[in-house]
């Protein structure tokens, strides 16, 4: 058997002898595009991508050391499911150390293309640069951003909307790793563009500041949280801060990773808690947390003849003029928890009980749509959650209540049928009156409430260069939404597949329906309509160098509601080149887009600025190109800088209301200093 296992790893190194000498591996923002690109399509708020870009990032710098890392960190790969974790470990207990990371191709459901995607962020040794790691590491950047085209809100004539401040973004963050001692601490200081700053109301400088201090112990204690910090909790049912991520091409991916609590280092100004929690280890295998947050969010307000109460919680975090200003910390938000985890060899189980509540209370604007949403002064949640491997079926799940008495339930298996097939199932049932102002867990909608769906996913492997993905997923609304004025049902589908030829060159084919009913402007009255949006994607990337890779994208969207017919396009062109000789890295992109309206907008990832993102939606007609520049100035200092423009060829205004910008251009600058010390 032993001599058996080398022979087929000789061939296995052989074969990727090329892989070896060129690089050829997914690169880091091949990754990040296919993580967040599929995420931003699903999204209908935007999401803060930035704990997930960090985490990518760390993770290429200093690769996880597959012969040692447990079972969470293995996790941490998001690109694994429990099947794969399990699998992993079993090979390395039955097989001893993994010599290299190219054998993971002999694990049950491990692809070659699985392989190659997660190679940047794997080692089958420690990586010798990571072994300063006993002290601490400190970073600092600094980031500004502006845009030259100005908008309506500058120039505005009317106190109550014209900005107050320039139209610089100034953006600042501190961060100390210290794993020795199990200090991590760090600020966030942000100004958006148009915001007061050190004059006017802020007088304070930046408009948003965030500060988090974890310290991590051995023993009872084994965490505690000061300052600003995320919980993720079970299937995300009733308490999932931050990003959660739905459907997309990772189709049998969907489970997701407990992550209990972590500091929260990101910008976005609503989503994350602020207080102070513990979390303790009172035996081997159960964790105890308790966590409690005190903080302002914005909102509109209102008066009746009793109080004044909230009529619209608001989550832009943009506060440029006097209408957003007296928006600005409206509502105050009180929130107590704890959760228990028991954790078993192949199986975990967990409670969840959180308790917020608001002052002054929310009364959201009565409409038809909006009969069972949440209204009052405060809510609770209490869940069940649980996740069980059984030989090669994974079953999770959650179940939870709010104090209205409306249920949300999600119960789903992921099925290793072949070491090269897995299927995955998803049903979910989350009640019209079910309240989760903290949930983020899989749906077809951006709340999970008024919804039941029944998902299928599958991830074939047929050869080694090929793969195939599909889902699809049948839902329906048993109430009213805010886009359709009767109870409606839906369904998508999506299919993916792609070859890689040598490592070197990788092409896929996509393509994604979906039927819902929206409302049909009338007239008379807007009456649901079922729409049709299809999508069909050609993407290829290459690395014919191993300084240089090119990527080239056409896409195509249609969309029909009753007699409505319309058609766009996206085709873009990147180039990424790294000098050899020179500490200086480059990409661009040009695009050109096509969209009959914003019906048919068509979704693209950007490269970025370190820890920075930009996922446009492309529409109406016109042409955007960008320029990144990463200098390493030296081991302590690089310079990033962004350069984009888009032009549109049919279209003398850009936006509406404040953001208004009169002529068919729009540029905007980046620039970002990092400091290691």
């Amino acid at each position: 058997m032993k001599h058996l296992r080398i022979k087929i790893l000789f061939v296995i190194m052989l074969s990727c002898t090329l892989v070896s000498q060129s690089q050829n591996t997914t690169s880091e923002q091949d990754l990040i595009e296919r993580i967040i690109e599929n995420i931003a399509e699903q999204e209908e708020e935007n999401s803060d991508y930035t704990n997930l870009l960090e985490e990518i990032t760390r993770l290429t710098q200093n690769p996880l050391n597959i012969n040692t890392a447990s079972f969470y960190e293995l996790q941490k790969l998001h690109l694994l499911n429990r099947n794969q974790i399990e699998q992993l470990l079993k090979y390395r207990d039955e097989n001893g150390e993994i010599l290299s990371i190219y054998e993971l191709q002999l694990i049950n459901g491990f692809s070659s293309d699985l392989v190659r995607i997660i190679a940047p962020m794997i080692a089958s040794k420690t990586n010798l640069k990571s072994q300063d790691s006993k002290s601490g590491k400190h970073l600092l950047l600094l980031r500004t951003e502006h845009n030259f085209e100005k908008e309506a809100g500058y120039t505005s004539t009317k106190v109550n909307s014209k900005y107050l401040g320039d139209s610089w973004k100034y953006y600042s963050r501190y961060q100390l790793q210290d794993p020795k001692s199990g200090i991590n601490f760090g600020f966030t200081a942000e100004n958006d563009k148009g915001e007061p700053f050190f004059k006017d109301d802020n007088q304070n400088g930046f408009d948003f500041y965030s500060i988090h201090l974890q310290k991590q112990f051995r023993g009872f204690i084994q965490q505690i949280n000061l300052g600003d910090y995320q919980i993720k909790f079970g299937q995300g049912l009733s308490l999932w801060t931050g990003m959660g991520g739905n459907k997309s091409s990772f189709t049998t991916q969907n489970a997701r990773k407990y992550q209990g609590i972590r500091a929260y280092k990101s910008s976005d100004e609503n989503r994350f808690f602020r207080g102070a929690s513990i979390l303790v280890a009172p035996t081997k295998g159960v964790n105890l947390a308790a966590f409690g947050s005190l903080k302002k969010i914005d909102a509109s307000t209102k008066s009746d003849t009793i109080s004044s109460f909230v009529s619209r919680i608001v989550n832009t975090g943009l506060h440029r003029n006097r209408n957003e200003l007296n928006k600005k910390d409206a509502l105050e938000e009180k929130l107590l928890g704890g959760y228990l985890m028991w954790n078993l060899k192949s199986s975990e189980f967990g409670i969840c009980y959180v308790y917020y509540s608001f002052s002054p209370e929310i009364k959201i604007q009565e409409k038809a749509y909006s009969t069972y949403n949440f209204r009052g002064q405060d809510n609770y949640n209490l869940s069940f959650t649980y996740q069980s491997q059984i030989n090669h079926i994974h079953l999770f799940a959650e179940v939870a209540k709010s104090k209205s008495g409306g249920l949300g339930i999600l119960q789903a298996a992921n099925i290793q049928i072949h070491p090269q097939l897995s299927l995955e199932a998803i049903y979910r049932k989350y009640d019209k009156d079910y309240h989760a102002l903290f949930a983020n867990s899989f749906s077809e909608q951006s709340r999970n409430q008024n919804e039941e769906g029944l998902y299928f996913g599958i991830d074939f492997h047929p050869f080694p260069k090929w793969t195939i993905k599909a889902y699809y997923d049948q839902f329906e609304f048993p109430w009213l939404r805010q886009s359709a004025n009767s109870p409606s049902k839906g369904h998508e589908y999506f299919s993916e597949i792609e070859y890689t030829q040598n490592e070197k060159l990788s092409v896929y084919f996509r393509y994604k329906q979906e039927n819902k009913a929206d409302n049909m402007p009338s007239s008379f009255i807007n009456t649901p309509v079922e729409f049709e949006k299809t999508q069909y994607r050609l993407h290829l990337s290459s690395k014919p160098a191993t300084n240089w890779e090119i990527r080239n994208r056409i896409e195509f969207s249609q969309y029909k509601q009753a007699e409505q017919n319309e058609n766009g396009f996206l085709i873009y062109q990147d180039l990424i080149y790294h000098f050899p000789e020179f500490p200086l890295n480059i990409s661009l992109r040009y695009a050109l887009f096509d969209t009959d309206s914003y019906n048919t907008r068509i979704y693209a990832y950007e490269n970025d600025i370190l820890y920075a993102y930009s996922i446009p939606a492309y529409y109406n007609k016109g042409s955007r190109f960008y320029l990144n520049l990463n200098y390493k100035i030296n081991n302590k200092l690089t310079l990033y800088a962004r350069y984009a423009q888009t032009k549109y060829s049919k279209s003398e205004r850009i936006g509406t209301g404040t953001s208004l910008i009169h002529g068919n251009t729009k540029s905007d600058f980046k620039a970002q200093l990092k400091f290691n010390f």
